[in-house]
């Protein structure tokens, strides 16, 4: 296993959340207003997943990192 980190793109992926989403409004302010909600909540919680990805590695020792990824190793050859 690499020690590779997720990144999403924020705004891809908020983008592709709104291109789902379906408003039961009926006003067009509220459906505008829908959607821009769900987008930057989309947004913001894809950049708050970057970081907290960016920074899990950070808390381990390089050993614990090894055995870590020895053990994940060990799993997905078993399946």
């Amino acid at each position: 296993m690499k020690n590779e980190k997720l990144e999403i793109d924020p705004e891809k992926f908020a983008y592709a959340v709104i291109n789902n989403f379906q408003s039961d409004a009926t006003d067009n302010q509220r459906i505008a207003k829908d959607h821009l909600t769900l987008f930057l909540q989309a947004y913001y919680l894809t950049s708050q997943f970057n970081q907290l990805e960016a920074n899990q590695f950070s808390y381990f020792k390089d050993d614990d990192k090894q055995k870590l990824f020895t053990s994940l190793s060990k799993i997905s050859e078993n399946q």
